[in-house]
C-alpha cells in the first residue's frame, strides 16, 4: 500500500492479479470478477479503479489470513496466501491500554515509572503524574473523571511496589469504554476470559478481593458493576493482554484481531509494537497459504515444563504443539541434564529427559545408558540452579562464566538455564564501549564467536521467529567478525575476506530482524548501527563504491 501526505492510507500500489477461474463479486458494481486484492487474496474486483473506489472500506480487512473457528482451538488465523519473509501480517491499534495490574506506581498519563518525591497529583482526580502536560493524555480522561465523580481525591503518597489501587485500573478502563466507545467494548467482551476455568482458583480469589469487590467500594459505584461483571474483564485482561515493553515498567494492552492468533512454542510470526502503541505481527520467514498463523504466549526460550507451568497457569490450558510433545525439543535439548553429573565415575555422554513427557517433575531417563535418576534429585538440582540464577549478575562475565562452569556439571550444554547466561556472555563479552571489542584477547574474541554461532544456531532451530534475540546476536557476531578480520589483515591472515563476508552477512541479518522495532527500543538503535556497518563493508568488500 501507499500513502498519501497526510499519512493517511491510499488505494493499493499493486493492482488485482488476475485469477484463470471465476474468483467473486466486485463490492462496488456486484458483477462478476476475476481481478484478485493482491494484498489478502480474499477480495474480487472487475477493474483497478473499482479496487481504487473500495479501498476505503476494503482497507480495514485487507489482511493475508481469515479467522476460523473449530471446537478444539477456537478461532484461529490461517493465511490466505503465500506470506513473504519480511512481510507484515497484521498492524493495529488497541481496544485498550494501560498499566499492568503487578505494577510500582506509574505517570497514569504517559505510563512511565515514578520517582519517589519528583512526581505531581492531577490537579482534577489526584492520579500520580510525571509532568503536568500528561494529565490531559486522552488515555487518562475515563478514570480522571469517574474519581472526580467519587467526590474525593485520589492520594498516592508511598509509591509501593506492588502498589494494590493500580490492580483496578486497566480493568476500570475497559469497563468503561462501554459508555465511552461502544464499539470497541462490543469487540473486548467477545474475547476469551475463561471465567469458569478461572472460578474458584486461587488468582480468581485475588482478583475478587483486590479488585471486583475494590472497584466499587473504592470508586463509590457499588450498583454500576456485578462482581461477575468485574471478573470476567480481568480474566478477558488476563487471557489477550500483550505486554508493551516501549514504557519501564511495560504497560498492558489488548488488540481485537491480535488476540485470535493461536499459541505455539515455535511460532511464526515476530512481534513489535510501534510508537503509537500499534501492535505489528510480521513473517520472518515464509508462510505457505493455508498454515496457521500463530505467536508464543509464554517465552520461546523457557525449558518445556517451565513453558507448560506458565501456560497452565496464566492462559489455562496445557499445551500439545509439537515442540512440547517432543522431549528434545527439535534436538537442541533446551531441557535436559547431563547424565554423568548424577552418577559417580561415571564417563556417559548421555542426556536425561524425562521417562513421562506427562510428568515433567517425576523421574528422568538417559538417551544413552537408559539409566534412571530419581525426580527428586532433578528437582533439588533445577531448584538450585533457578536461585542462583536469579540472584547472579548477568551484566558480571566473570559471575556468568562461573555459574556456566559450576552447573555446566549438571545441566546440558543447551539447557535454557545456561543459554540464558551465554546470551547475556555473548553481549558483555568485548561490549560496553564502542572499542572494548579491540581490548579483549584472541581468546576471548574466539569464545564470543562461537558462543553467538552456537546461539544462532540453536534459535533456528527452537524460536526462528524470536526477532529481537536473534537480530542483537547476529550484531554480536557481526562485530566479532568483524574485529576478527581487522587482526587478520595485521597478521595477514588468508581468511581475512571470507570473515568479513560473514560479518556483512550478519549485519544484514540483524538489520532483517530488527528492522520492525520502534525508536525507543535499544533494538532500534543497534539496527541503524548495523546499518551503517553493513554499509561500510559493502564498500570494503567492493560490493559498491564509497
Amino acid at each position: 500500500m501507499v500513502s498519501d501526505a497526510e499519512g493517511a492510507t491510499t488505494c493499493p500500489s499493486k493492482p488485482p492479479s488476475e485469477v484463470e477461474a471465476y474468483g467473486g463479486i466486485c463490492p462496488v458494481c456486484n458483477q462478476s470478477a476475476k481481478k484478485r486484492c493482491s494484498g489478502c487474496s480474499a477480495a474480487y474486483y472487475c477493474t483497478v479503479e473499482h479496487q481504487r473506489q473500495d479501498w476505503k472500506n476494503h482497507k480495514n480487512v485487507c489482511h493475508p489470513f481469515k479467522i476460523c473457528s473449530d471446537e478444539r482451538y477456537g478461532r484461529y488465523m490461517l493465511a490466505t496466501k503465500d506470506i513473504k519473509a519480511g512481510e507484515v501480517v497484521l498492524k493495529e491499534l488497541p481496544l485498550v491500554y494501560g498499566p499492568a495490574q503487578i505494577t510500582k506506581p506509574v505517570c497514569v498519563g504517559c505510563l512511565q515509572g515514578l520517582v519517589e518525591n519528583q512526581f505531581l497529583d492531577c490537579e482534577r482526580c489526584g492520579w500520580p503524574v510525571c509532568k503536568r502536560e500528561c494529565q490531559d493524555h486522552p488515555s487518562h480522561k475515563p478514570e480522571c473523571q469517574f474519581t472526580i465523580a467519587r467526590g474525593s481525591k485520589m492520594q498516592l503518597r508511598h509509591l509501593y511496589n506492588p502498589h494494590p489501587v493500580y490492580q483496578c485500573l486497566i480493568p476500570l478502563r475497559c469497563l468503561l469504554l462501554a459508555e465511552r466507545n461502544p464499539a470497541k467494548w462490543q469487540a473486548l467482551i467477545k474475547l476469551e476470559s475463561h471465567e469458569e476455568q478461572r472460578r474458584g482458583s486461587e488468582q480468581w480469589r485475588n482478583d475478587r478481593e483486590g479488585v471486583a469487590k475494590l472497584i466499587p467500594r473504592f470508586f463509590k459505584c457499588e450498583n454500576k458493576w456485578s462482581e461477575d461483571e468485574i471478573l470476567k474483564i480481568v480474566g478477558i485482561l488476563q487471557v489477550n493482554g500483550h505486554e508493551v515493553p516501549l514504557t519501564e515498567p511495560p504497560s498492558v494492552a489488548i488488540y481485537n484481531n491480535a488476540s485470535m492468533l493461536e499459541h505455539s512454542c515455535r511460532p511464526n510470526l515476530s512481534k513489535s509494537f510501534t510508537s503509537k502503541k500499534e501492535i505489528v505481527f510480521w513473517a520472518p520467514a515464509p508462510i505457505k497459504k493455508g498454515e496457521r498463523l500463530s505467536i508464543c504466549y509464554s517465552d520461546v526460550l523457557w525449558g518445556t515444563a517451565n513453558r507448560l507451568d506458565h501456560l497452565q497457569q496464566t492462559k489455562l490450558f496445557r499445551c500439545t504443539c509439537a515442540r512440547c510433545l517432543d522431549p528434545t525439543e527439535f534436538g537442541t535439548y533446551l531441557s535436559a541434564l547431563k547424565c554423568s553429573g548424577f552418577k559417580k565415575d561415571s564417563n556417559c555422554s548421555g542426556l536425561l529427559l524425562p521417562e513421562n513427557l506427562k510428568n515433567w517433575y517425576g523421574g528422568y531417563i538417559c538417551n544413552k545408558c537408559r539409566g534412571l535418576v530419581d525426580g527428586k534429585e532433578i528437582t533439588n538440582i533445577l531448584d538450585r540452579a533457578r536461585v542462583d540464577h536469579e540472584a547472579m549478575q548477568k551484566d558480571n562475565e566473570q559471575h556468568c562464566h562461573k555459574y556456566v562452569a559450576h552447573y555446566g556439571r549438571w545441566l546440558g550444554p543447551n539447557h535454557h538455564l545456561i543459554v540464558d547466561v551465554k546470551i547475556s556472555l555473548s553481549q558483555i563479552v568485548g561490549g560496553g564501549d564502542p572499542n572494548a571489542i579491540q581490548k579483549i584477547s584472541d581468546e576471548n574474541l574466539m569464545t564470543k564467536m562461537k558462543i553467538c554461532q552456537e546461539l544462532i544456531d540453536l534459535f533456528q532451530k527452537v524460536c526462528p521467529a524470536e526477532a529481537r534475540v536473534i537480530g542483537t546476536t547476529r550484531f554480536e557476531l557481526h562485530a566479532a567478525l568483524a574485529e576478527f578480520a581487522r587482526r587478520g589483515v595485521e597478521s595477514q591472515n588468508p581468511a581475512v575476506r571470507s570473515a568479513l563476508e560473514d560479518s556483512l552477512h550478519n549485519a544484514e541479518e540483524c538489520v532483517r530482524m530488527l528492522s520492525h522495532e520502534p525508536d525507543d527500543l535499544p533494538e532500534s538503535k543497534i539496527a541503524e548501527q548495523a546499518r551503517i556497518n553493513a554499509g561500510s563493508l559493502r564498500v570494503l568488500l567492493g560490493l559498491q563504491e564509497g
